[in-house]
């Protein structure tokens, strides 16, 4: 993966996903997920705050828990240097039927360790959505129940993803052209 300089103009950030394209696909899971029981809806900060927000709205069931956990793997940099997942200690999850949000699948690692984390909180199911595939990334095995988008192997910013916490509130799905 190239590295990128944090100081980078806008006309190096190109349009991936329209906004309008997004929205649709948000409402689009919302109604295949809302095929399953889901009582809680676990969303992995910071990258899928928009997406989390956006799904749970779209959802007809008015009757949804909504908790957020830190999940980071980044630092402040694009390359993973750690993991880390803060606020597990307060998810009520036993017996509970749950979806684990994020905002993009690629190595694995975030989607596959926060789930069994849920399950080990005695969460009666665990369902898993991201909004974003990058399937040339993966280095765990582990499967999505509900994938928004595949995309390629391009460093991803805007609607909650970010570059070194720039770029989140971009409207649009973009990404970050090589130098």
């Amino acid at each position: 993966m190239p590295k990128f300089d944090i100081m980078i103009d806008m006309n190096e950030v190109a349009l991936l996903i329209s906004k309008d394209d997004v929205q649709k696909r948000v409402s689009e899971l919302a109604q295949e997920i809302s095929l399953q029981k889901i009582d809680v809806v676990i969303g992995a900060l910071t990258g899928a705050f928009i997406f989390v927000s956006d799904l749970v709205r779209a959802m007809p069931s008015k009757e949804l828990k909504i908790q957020f956990v830190k999940v980071n793997s980044y630092g402040k940099g694009t390359e993973r240097s750690s993991f880390t997942i803060q606020g597990l200690e307060s998810l009520d999850v036993k017996g509970k039927n749950v979806l684990v949000v994020d905002d993009i699948f690629d190595s694995g690692y975030t989607l596959k360790n926060l789930s069994n984390a849920v399950k080990e909180l005695g969460a009666a199911q665990v369902k898993t959505c991201a909004l974003l595939d990058k399937p040339s990334r993966r280095e765990v095995r582990f499967d999505v129940d509900y994938i928004g988008f595949t995309v390629e192997n391009v460093f991803i910013v805007g609607y909650g993803l970010d570059c070194a916490d720039e770029y989140r509130s971009l409207p649009d799905i973009c990404y970050i052209r090589q130098k």
